[in-house]
């Protein structure tokens, strides 16, 4: 698959997604879109060919938008093989180089490699869907609390952060408003 050109995102500054890691997500989230569209996942696993992907220069790219890179069940050498890509890639760059976008449910992962160069023209995000914890809906997911958390250490060392809200569940703003605000978006 490659580089891919960013279609129906979201996020209208993304215009490349890549995907390196293929399969199932462990999160299993009721209304993942993953799921409508690939029906007949696998477990999750590196794709080497991905990793000969050429990343060009001066693109935007959403590293993982197929499934979560920093999901509890990914290995720490899959996510190093990634990071270090990317940054090889910006690396041997002269000019324009990429940003690059990391969003996972799981943002505790982030501060496992928080040290890796890569994040130094990086974003990181997560998703928070409500301020209630829904496990029949979340599943495997990290709770809100533990997101916000670790999104709030991750800004407070000087990483650009976002935080998306999708899907939109039932919250309560007077407790939602505050855990966003703590995880300092953009």
């Amino acid at each position: 698959m490659g580089l891919n050109i960013s279609k129906g995102n979201i996020y209208g500054f993304i215009d490349r997604t890549w995907n390196p890691i293929k399969g199932k997500c462990f999160h299993d989230c009721s209304y993942c879109y993953m799921k409508a569209i690939n029906k007949n996942q696998r477990e999750a696993d590196v794709n080497k060919n991905e990793l000969k992907t050429d990343l060009t220069k001066d693109r935007y790219v959403f590293v993982g938008s197929s499934t979560d890179l920093f999901a509890e069940n990914i290995s720490s050498d899959w996510i190093k093989r990634c990071l270090n890509k990317c940054y090889d890639t910006n690396n041997n760059l002269f000019e324009e180089v990429n940003k690059y976008f990391f969003q996972s449910k799981n943002p505790k992962r982030f501060l496992e490699f928080i040290d890796h160069p890569v994040f130094e023209n990086s974003v990181i995000c997560t998703t928070i869907e409500t301020n209630k914890w829904l496990p029949e809906h979340m599943r495997n997911s990290p709770k809100i609390e533990d997101r916000v958390s670790a999104m709030e250490k991750i800004a407070n060392l000087g990483f650009e952060t976002h935080v998306t809200i999708e899907p939109i569940m039932d919250f309560d703003l007077d407790e939602l408003l505050p855990l966003i605000k703590r995880c300092k978006p953009v």
